[in-house]
């Protein structure tokens, strides 16, 4: 008659195979294999966009950003400067061709004064010569005496009557001529009043033009003055476009070397903690002093000032990788840790300042590495073994930071991952 009673070595045994059907049971549940998707799709995107972040720079230092501003004023300066050069030199452009037709228009009227003034000489000499015939005509007919009387006296004296008729007829040819000069001289006199008053009037329109050419090239002449200053601004302004250009360029080299830098190190980094990780879960998490959480904890209190994930670069305008999230936390405030571990490292980087690289332990079957960055200064060091909450930093603004706040990452499996689908 059997027992019962199960023998411990069957009870055993059998436990064993609950737990391995459990185990098999729990790996073939949707939940663990949506879980493993979903960590190797973010395991893809982070490398894609690794690669991505690659080709660009990551515009977090002051300096750049600095000189870019710099030399977006510059440029504006000499943008205006040059608008401005060019409006002048238009104006005095404009001001050459008026010049240029104000010349013209008074080389016309002089020379049509020249013309007058020839025809007025010779209009004054016409009446000359005929008031001087007229005098003369005056001083015969004076000498001579009435020619009608004369020839009336000659016929009296027996004279003959058609040397009478010859006198007479001579007196009214030397009327008509008499009246025929008058009527010139009278003629002239009228014309040379006309040629005078037209010289006149041509004097004072050269006079007006004069002036306004004179006025025109005084403009000119300060238009030229202007333009020569705006010039000289011009050149000084791009001689100090070219200075802050170099400043910005030497800002982007440095940023590069910088973010080459951050690369590196997150390559390295990485590299140790997959194989940190690898260990980590095949011993199940022994020795990290991480506890039995599945969750973290806010590291800080604190806005989202920038998340994980790609972002737009504040210069270049591109989306790139931002491998944390931002904490807008002011410089000195505690930094807690987000669950038990132990402390790999605690050192400073050009890129990340002052961090501190804590091992959580195994945690949703992963193994999950916090790290805390921009650190003003630590209040642990390497090996220590921390609690969850505990201060372990204090937030600052080292490395390639521009301002205080807390740069916190998270690593699953030596893979960078969203913090939030942790927190």
């Amino acid at each position: 008659m059997h027992s019962s009673v199960t023998h411990p070595r069957h009870r055993r045994a059998l436990t064993a195979l609950v737990l391995t059907a459990a185990l098999v049971a729990s790996l073939a549940t949707p939940s663990f294999a949506d879980r493993k998707d979903d960590l190797e799709k973010q395991k893809k995107d982070a490398n894609r966009e690794q690669t991505e972040a690659k080709k660009h720079l990551d515009a977090s230092t002051a300096e750049l950003e600095k000189a870019a501003a710099a030399l977006r004023v510059a440029q504006g300066k000499l943008d205006a400067a040059e608008a401005n050069l060019g409006r002048t030199r238009g104006k005095l452009a404009t001001a050459q061709a008026v010049d240029d037709q104000m010349q013209l228009e008074l080389e016309r009227s002089e020379a049509k004064l020249r013309k007058a003034r020839a025809k007025l000489k010779k209009g004054q000499k016409q009446l000359k010569a005929s008031e001087s015939s007229v005098e003369e005509f005056a001083v015969q007919q004076a000498l001579q005496g009435d020619r009608r009387l004369n020839a009336v006296s000659g016929l009296l004296r027996g004279e003959d009557t058609e040397q009478f008729s010859e006198q007479m007829s001579l007196n009214t040819v030397v009327g008509d001529q008499q009246v025929a000069t008058m009527q010139r001289l009278d003629a002239t006199r009228v014309i040379l009043k006309l040629k005078r008053e037209k010289v006149q009037k041509l004097r004072d329109e050269v006079q007006v033009k004069r002036a306004q050419a004179a006025a025109n090239l005084v403009d000119m002449q300060r238009l030229e003055e202007v333009a020569e200053g705006q010039a000289a601004q011009v050149a000084k302004l791009v001689k100090a476009r070219q200075e802050i250009r170099n400043s910005a360029s030497a800002a982007v080299a440095e940023d590069e070397r910088q973010y080459r830098e951050k690369v590196a190190e997150a390559n390295r980094l990485a590299a140790q903690l997959r194989a940190l990780a690898a260990k980590q879960v095949k011993s199940g998490g022994k020795g990290s002093g991480g506890d039995s959480g599945g969750a973290l904890s806010y590291p800080v209190a604190g806005p989202i000032t920038s998340p994980f994930g790609m972002r737009r670069h504040p210069i270049t305008g591109v989306y790139k990788l931002h491998d944390g999230t931002d904490f807008g936390v002011g410089c000195g405030t505690p930094i807690r840790a987000a669950a038990s571990g132990t402390v790999i490292q605690q050192y400073f980087n050009a890129a990340y300042g002052n961090r501190v690289i804590l091992n959580n332990g195994v945690k949703r079957g992963v193994n999950v590495v916090t790290t805390y960055n921009h650190l003003s200064r630590f209040a642990v060091g390497a090996g220590s073994k921390v609690s969850r909450g505990q201060v372990i930093g204090y937030v600052g603004s080292t490395g390639y930071s521009t301002g205080c706040h807390l740069h916190f990452m998270v690593l699953s499996n030596g893979n960078t991952v969203n913090p939030m689908g942790w927190l």
